[in-house]
């Protein structure tokens, strides 16, 4: 485990370099959206005045947005500026991974490496590879005899839903193997109980047999979950 403060040091720069990228894209938005705004409130042959009034507003806070130069601005402002203008703002998250990771997810990481040995490099937040996507594995294993993704989860909460989700994560990342690493607490327990249906087709083997596999440094030839 010699790679520990290489790994952890190299998924902190992952990590500064996810949040400056956030910073660009939210700019980016913003200036898009101003736009959007303005063509809108042109469109309707609209005076900055207008908007302002019917927004509670001032013309001038109303210029900056329409320009993309306010930085603090919440989706109260941009509901009340687009239906002033004809406009409905939808909005959602999507799936990025690289997140800030709790101390029980890392505890979990690291006790699975102390449980299998050297026998895999590791890679902490490794990405997809796929333009476009923010999405990341919690681990990628790999040494000459396969790669093996893994996905720490610390708490189950719609266990159908986030075994789907690490499904398509593997899907889409190409990945042989992956590995799903559960703190062993009863309220995960019953989860995964939950979801025995699903678990029988997509995550075939147990703790035991892929914990045996991985401490060999081999295959373990299907999908797998952990419990630690």
């Amino acid at each position: 485990m010699g790679n520990d403060s290489q790994s952890s040091s190299g998924a902190v720069a992952n990590r500064v370099s996810k949040l400056a990228e956030a910073n660009l894209r939210a700019r980016r938005l913003l200036a898009d959206l101003g736009s959007e705004l303005r063509e809108a409130r042109i469109g309707r042959g609209l005076r900055l005045t207008d908007v302002a009034r019917a927004a509670g507003a001032s013309p001038s806070h109303i210029s900056r947005v329409e320009r993309g130069l306010t930085r603090d601005l919440g989706l109260l402002h941009f509901m009340r500026h687009g239906a002033v203008v004809g406009l409905r703002l939808h909005a959602r998250f999507y799936p990025a991974g690289g997140g800030l990771r709790d101390a029980a997810q890392l505890d979990l990481l690291r006790r699975l490496r102390a449980r299998i040995g050297d026998r895999w490099s590791w890679q902490l937040e490794a990405p997809l590879n796929i333009a476009g996507d923010l999405r990341a594995f919690d681990a990628l294993l790999s040494n000459l005899n396969a790669t093996i993704a893994v996905e720490a989860i610390t708490r189950l909460r719609d266990a159908q839903a986030q075994l789907r989700a690490a499904a398509l994560k593997q899907r889409d990342g190409n990945v042989p193997r992956l590995v799903l690493l559960i703190k062993a607490t009863d309220h995960n327990r019953s989860a995964l109980a939950s979801a025995a249906d699903v678990l029988a087709t997509a995550f075939p083997l147990g703790t035991r047999a892929t914990l045996n596999a991985l401490s060999q440094g081999v295959d373990p030839g299907d999908n797998g979950i952990v419990l630690l």
